[in-house]
């Protein structure tokens, strides 16, 4: 860990995310939350930064772990830049930690770019915000392709998965797969165990890797069967799925019955309309549900002519779609911030609920819920600063501020 100087944040409410503490203050040290007290018993500190913050929110740092871009970046890009420019966007509006998305591509393409990840990763420092992959693909259903070419996914077989898990290891963090495909339910049960060498020649580990339905048409039955196969969760629900039908139970019927999956939402109001994100917490309640941007790279920028997935995407008043299809959106330019605040506005939620959908939540999908997504002692201090209007003041990134305004 790179020692930062220690800072106190002051006179401020903490979102724990289960309750919120009123008038008091965090002590952050070593990239930790050290100490959670009220602000009358703060007691002078040498060598500390003090911020005084009436009126401020501390809320858990957002985790997303469904973004492909932002501020002209995409996760694929081989530009060096890249990977920093669009973590520097995205903790600007809370995010703290940040799985790159990368859509179904050739092999050769789709391997390079998990390799510039994954170098990224164990380079950087641990303020970084990229930690892992999350693959959208390449194992889809090609009839619900959705934004993403249909002629970049895969057959599914168990051969093709080890060839990826090989290049991206521990860092391949979440899956977007169609179980419904020929040859996926074997990858599926492969996904839930899956082995590969990593560190030292002969060494074999468990990996923990979240498996995500998506762009999907798998039947209810077929629902069942990947859950007992490993399936953990739903990719940005609603979309790139068939919509619900009382004689063909499908994608959402098993959403809705089965408590295993959590589920992502791109709360922008576009992607979800607000009352089916209303019925969304209803049925699935706030513990089981993902926020996420699935933002790309004209996310931050104005309106024109961007590219996803090798297509030509138009932005206009900020809603992206394919120019050769132009009712199909096109990923979003959603940030997390906005997406809590939706869920307040437009769901019925609380701000406990919305934070625990913005970060405790996917911290228990990435095995990461003993580090972060909760205010206490001990905890990671990766920390967004909200106004009362829910705007982004400040983020922290392992006890090192990485945006203030």
């Amino acid at each position: 860990m790179i020692d930062v100087k220690p800072i106190v944040l002051n006179n401020v409410t903490a979102i724990t995310p289960f309750r919120r503490a009123e008038n008091c203050f965090l002590l952050l040290r070593s990239g930790k939350i050290v100490k959670i007290g009220r602000t009358e018993d703060l007691l002078h500190m040498p060598d500390v930064d003090v911020f005084d913050l009436p009126g401020h929110y501390v809320l858990p740092g957002f985790i997303d772990v469904h973004v492909h871009g932002g501020a002209g970046f995409d996760c694929t890009d081989s530009d060096p830049d890249a990977l920093d420019e669009i973590g520097r966007f995205h903790a600007s509006h809370g995010t703290t930690s940040l799985i790159a998305t990368v859509y179904s591509q050739p092999k050769q393409e789709l391997f390079a770019c998990i390799r510039r990840i994954r170098r990224f990763c164990e380079s950087s420092s641990p303020h970084r915000i990229i930690e892992g992959v999350h693959l959208e693909g390449p194992f889809l259903n090609p009839e619900m392709h959705g934004a993403i070419r249909p002629d970049y996914m895969w057959p599914a077989s168990r051969e093709a998965f080890r060839e990826i898990m090989d290049v991206g290891g521990a860092w391949i963090r979440v899956m977007t797969i169609a179980p419904e495909i020929p040859g996926a339910m074997q990858v599926l049960r492969s996904a839930s165990i899956a082995k590969s060498a990593e560190g030292n020649v002969g060494t074999e580990f468990i990996k923990p890797l979240h498996l995500s339905i998506g762009h999907s048409k798998a039947r209810y039955e077929q629902i069942s069967e990947a859950i007992d196969s490993g399936l953990e969760g739903v990719t940005h629900i609603f979309n790139a799925m068939p919509t619900m039908h009382h004689r063909r139970p499908g994608v959402l019927v098993g959403t809705m019955l089965r408590d295993e999956l959590f589920v992502e939402v791109i709360a922008d109001t576009l992607h979800v309309h607000p009352a089916v994100l209303q019925l969304l917490l209803k049925v699935k309640k706030h513990d089981k549900i993902l926020l996420v941007s699935d933002a790309i790279r004209a996310a931050g920028s104005p309106d024109g002519e961007y590219d996803f997935s090798g297509q030509k995407v138009i932005m206009r008043e900020g809603r992206a779609y394919l120019a050769d299809s132009p009712d199909t959106l096109a990923g979003s330019t959603l940030s997390m911030d906005k997406a809590l605040k939706t869920m307040i506005d437009h769901a019925g939620a609380s701000l406990e609920q919305a934070a625990q959908m913005a970060s405790l939540n996917p911290a228990r999908i990435l095995e990461w819920k003993y580090r972060r997504g909760i205010l206490a002692a001990g905890k990671d201090a990766d920390l967004a600063v909200l106004d009362k209007d829910m705007k982004v003041r400040m983020t922290i990134k392992a006890g090192r501020i990485v945006y203030q305004a």
